[in-house]
């Protein structure tokens, strides 16, 4: 556990969202910090946890955290219902004004890159900085990537682990791919359930880290509850289109060009490809710094961490 991860929660609680959603929230660092980082988890369904407050300073940074609908500690766990893009980004919203916050530094990782996004296009007049990383723009290509197995010439035997459990008639697309595994997460067997949770996770895992070791990341996964909401949560809005028009994000950036903003990506990332961050930086123009990271999608890859840190303080202590 990071060192003063868990000394210096100021407050924390549960905010009910409706449609019997409660949210839970940590409000941590210096209290009387300028500038308040909203920081969002990735997924979706991950859930936050001490490790994320590593990226932060707690003697000069203010961060809030919560557990997007469905995962960690919010409630009901792995619940789809009510359950979508347009639903998170109204929880950030209403955490924000909840906690009596003003304009904030919005940062997200893979999935909390894209809410990041979400976010700042719905609301740009609360946003003053972006902290972005392991860039996920919800693109059909993103999604096709995966679960049409591109990296498979990097990882062939994790490949053909997660698709050997596919049926040959359901192999014809990423989108068919996915769909066989999102009906077995629903099997009304446990057990079933549990397997294709497990194979699910184990394959996205495989794609995020330079420092992959396969006996212990099976490991991790087999005692994880997240392995559940991330593989049924993952499936529900990924089958979705994310719940936005495709492109939406790149279609919209010219609502937040003016905000200014630091993007990382790992140089060696198999799981979301780095065209992505390529693709933002080039729409987004001269206000977004993007920077490459000589690590993959993890933001706890040596490299990326490092460069994390970096970024979060150049937003944070100079005040933008």
């Amino acid at each position: 556990m990071p060192a003063g991860a868990t000394d210096h929660v100021n407050r924390s609680g549960r905010l009910d969202v409706g449609d019997g959603h409660s949210l839970y929230w940590e409000d941590w660092g210096n209290p009387d910090a300028e500038l308040v980082v909203v920081h969002l988890h990735g997924g979706p369904g991950a859930g936050f946890s001490d490790s994320h407050k590593s990226l932060y300073d707690p003697a000069r940074h203010r961060v809030v955290f919560h557990d997007q609908r469905g995962c960690g500690r919010s409630t009901p766990f792995a619940a789809t219902e009510h359950n979508t893009s347009r639903h998170l980004v109204a929880d950030v919203e209403a955490l924000r004004r909840h906690l009596g916050l003003g304009r904030v530094v919005v940062a997200g990782g893979s999935w909390g890159s894209t809410l990041a996004l979400l976010y700042a296009i719905a609301h740009p007049d609360a946003v003053r900085a972006l902290l972005l990383w392991s860039i996920y723009l919800a693109t059909q290509f993103e999604s096709d990537w995966v679960n049409e197995g591109y990296p498979r010439h990097h990882l062939p035997a994790e490949w053909e682990r997660f698709i050997g459990h596919v049926p040959a008639e359901h192999r014809g697309s990423g989108t068919s791919v996915m769909r066989f595994y999102a009906d077995q997460l629903r099997s009304p067997d446990p057990a079933r359930r549990q397997l294709f949770a497990r194979e699910w996770t184990l394959w996205e895992s495989a794609l995020l880290s330079v420092q992959y070791d396969p006996t212990t990341l099976e490991a991790e996964i087999a005692d994880d509850p997240a392995t559940l909401s991330i593989a049924i949560l993952e499936t529900h809005y990924f089958l979705a289109g994310c719940f936005v028009p495709e492109g939406h994000i790149l279609d919209n950036l010219p609502t937040i060009t003016h905000i200014p903003a630091i993007a990382v990506h790992g140089r060696f990332d198999l799981c979301t490809p780095a065209s992505s961050a390529h693709h933002l930086a080039t729409a987004y123009g001269p206000r977004l710094d993007l920077r490459w990271a000589n690590s993959g999608h993890l933001r706890t890859d040596p490299e990326m961490h490092a460069a994390l840190r970096k970024a979060a303080a150049e937003l944070l202590d100079q005040h933008p």
